[in-house]
């Protein structure tokens, strides 16, 4: 069983991850359009949202900025995800320590952080400018959340000592 290089276990990651990559861009896109045709056709929205009883005494403009925030999250994903599929498609050319792979992987850390943020932000406004109370079980989710985003970061420092020792070891004779 290999890891690394084509036909591997990195390649095949590498290719779930176009999978998740495109099913959340079309899920992106069909957000933002409805989000838009909420706010384009508001008396339509309504007519739906009372024949459906899919909110209670919401305004589609309210509605539709939910939907932008769920978006916002959405594209949050998209890049994670972008930027993971560039880090598997050089581990599954073989090439592990590429010098890009540092800044994605601090990038990767970065969003994860602020899908994090997000959440917090989201769950803030929905319990108090809402009203609706939210359970209470989201502490060991946050930990192993913020876990994550440090061990993401550790990676990006891992793999730039990594191009760093490739890069003198290029230059050794």
């Amino acid at each position: 069983m290999r890891f690394l290089g084509p036909r591997s276990i990195s390649s095949l990651l590498k290719t779930a991850l176009d999978v998740v990559y495109y099913g959340l861009f079309s899920l992106l896109v069909v957000v933002v359009l409805a989000a838009v045709a909420l706010l384009v056709m508001p008396n339509m929205a309504a007519e739906m949202v009372r024949r459906f009883d899919l909110s209670q005494d919401m305004s589609s403009g309210m509605e539709a900025l939910m939907m932008l925030a769920f978006a916002l999250s959405l594209g949050g994903y998209l890049l994670v995800t972008h930027l993971t599929r560039q880090v598997f498609s050089t581990l599954a050319a073989g090439d592990a320590f590429h010098p890009d792979n540092t800044r994605r992987l601090r990038w990767i850390g970065f969003g994860l952080a602020g899908l994090e943020i997000l959440s917090y932000a989201g769950r803030a406004f929905v319990e108090h400018a809402l009203h609706v109370r939210l359970e209470q079980g989201y502490g060991l989710r946050a930990v192993t959340a913020w876990f994550s985003v440090l061990v993401v970061f550790v990676l990006a420092e891992v793999f730039r000592e990594g191009a760093r020792l490739r890069q003198e070891a290029d230059l050794t004779i």
